[in-house]
């Protein structure tokens, strides 16, 4: 713990030195911006971006410096690595240039406020309780698929909200580029989401039962799609609370 705290001064160190302070400056601390002590891993001290983006999505100038801070710390981490430092260096921002297993695509942890996390974990509720109280005769997958369509553009808000993008006031074309690109984002992690789900909670236990000649139970067959929609439901909602 001694030694972690130690690290972490020499990164707090170099980076309020990034931030524009020199030896006899007084450079603003870029982890008390943050609200993250100096020895903060690199998870912590994003989520600390995330939460100030949310706190300052209205005001354009604290939410520079939010980010001004945020860099500060990563670009001192990875400079003390290319000079051969590794001892103030997060493991995490150690592998920071690594292509993760699904790309720039992969999900970003993110957690959400709870009064969004609220409205997420409703949606999810009651398409599984609107399924289940649906005569097992005509139950489908419909309020599941309604679902996922809401999750969409709860997801697009909370990319809105977390990475608001250049002003379409001073670049229209960027900001409109940047904006479908949120929209494209939203769609294919959410869809993707509740594709991999559904593969594997409706269409992979029929192919082990047809391969293996296995005899299915009645009470699987009346509440598959019940179950198949409270998975996916878990899984959205986990998705849109804890990640963009």
């Amino acid at each position: 713990r001694i030694a972690r705290r130690a690290r972490g001064a020499v990164v707090a160190s170099a980076a309020a030195d990034a931030m524009g302070g020199g030896a006899g400056d007084a450079a603003p601390d870029p982890y008390k911006a943050l609200g993250v002590k100096p020895g903060a891993d690199a998870d912590e001290i994003k989520k600390a971006l995330d939460r100030k983006k949310l706190l300052y999505k209205s005001e354009p100038e604290k939410l520079a410096k939010m980010e001004e801070a945020y860099e500060s710390i990563v670009q001192a981490s990875l400079a003390a690595r290319l000079k051969g430092d590794l001892s103030g260096v997060d493991k995490k921002i150690l592998n920071a240039d690594a292509v993760s297993l699904f790309g720039p695509w992969a999900p970003i942890k993110c957690e959400s406020v709870m009064k969004d996390k609220q409205v997420n974990v409703a949606i999810a509720a009651a398409a599984t309780i609107i399924t289940y109280m649906t005569p097992a005769t005509v139950r489908n997958l419909q309020p599941i698929i309604y679902a996922t369509i809401f999750m969409m553009f709860r997801m697009f808000a909370k990319l809105a909200d977390v990475d608001p993008g250049p002003s379409a006031n001073i670049d229209r074309e960027a900001a409109q580029q940047h904006n479908n690109k949120r929209f494209f984002r939203s769609f294919s992690i959410v869809l993707a989401t509740f594709a991999a789900t559904l593969f594997a909670t409706y269409y992979l236990p029929n192919i082990i039962f047809e391969m293996f000649s296995i005899s299915v139970p009645v009470w699987y067959l009346l509440n598959q799609e019940v179950i198949v929609t409270a998975f996916c439901s878990v899984a959205l909602a986990v998705l849109t609370c804890f990640y963009r």
